[in-house]
């Protein structure tokens, strides 16, 4: 499967609301993704995994294939060629940045682990239509204070914008719609695009870190309103992360579920 072209060719781009990304087959049965280095014929190959905490590092990486080549050829998901999510273990200390490509496969970025900790690493690509997401744990050295574990919450407030989550009961094993819906002062804000779509999430499982990376629906943007179809993958806690652009300001705020058996 190795590739000798660089970037994305737009007449293999997927659309804005393809198949979810973080599972290691597309479809919405699909198994998450993100708990292995390797999968599908593709291994994440990370230039170090032990970073100093607090201090701004530039990471490298190539995705290489069953032949030791590394991919140089990828296609846009979410306007970008790659997302890189960034989280301790403790479901703390998120980022979502978006690395760069060079011509010979490696990408490159720029971060901050903000403390002590092991983090997770998710690289989530696009690579021959298939969505692939990847997954490395870095060191930051020293004491780590991790959080505790998350509890179920359905509010969040974020830069004077509240945000609220239905529907209440949350089943595995199933397609469920998630709906979020913005308020401030009791107005309702315009939301508008983002990476392409009005919202962006990420759900994350307690534990192992399993990733799930959807799509929203198509909603009305005056409505202050944005929906993702999801699947849980089993009964569970997961803490989603949700990014958004009321009136043209990006927040990112989150979100805990427990996921029951049917």
């Amino acid at each position: 499967m190795a590739d000798d072209h660089h970037g994305t060719d737009p007449a293999e781009s997927d659309d804005k609301h393809g198949p979810p990304h973080g599972y290691t087959d597309t479809g919405s049965h699909a198994l998450p993704g993100g708990v292995t280095v390797a999968v599908d014929g593709l291994q994440l190959e990370a230039s170090e995994t032990r970073i100093k905490p607090r201090e701004s590092h530039e990471w490298t990486y190539q995705i290489r294939n069953e032949e030791g080549t590394a991919i140089r050829r990828f296609q846009e998901t979410h306007d970008q060629l790659a997302h890189l999510i960034l989280i301790r273990r403790d479901l703390t200390r998120f980022q979502h940045l978006h690395p760069e490509l060079a011509e010979d496969g490696t990408w490159s970025v720029e971060f901050t682990l903000p403390d002590p900790g092991v983090y997770r690493a998710f690289v989530d690509v696009l690579v021959d239509g298939r969505p692939t997401t990847l997954g490395t744990d870095l060191f930051a050295s020293g004491s780590a204070n991790y959080e505790e574990p998350p509890r179920s919450s359905r509010v969040a407030t974020t830069n004077g914008y509240d945000i609220e989550l239905s529907p209440e009961n949350i089943p595995a094993e199933k397609d469920l719609t998630l709906e979020f819906g913005f308020s401030q002062d009791g107005g309702v804000p315009q939301l508008e695009p983002y990476l392409g779509a009005l919202g962006h999430l990420v759900a994350l499982r307690d534990g192992d870190l399993a990733y799930l990376h959807v799509h929203p629906e198509e909603t009305d943007p005056e409505d202050g309103v944005v929906q993702f179809t999801v699947r849980f993958p089993t009964a569970s806690r997961y803490r989603l992360f949700l990014q958004a652009k009321p009136d043209g300001e990006l927040i990112t705020t989150s979100f805990d579920v427990q996921a029951m058996e049917r």
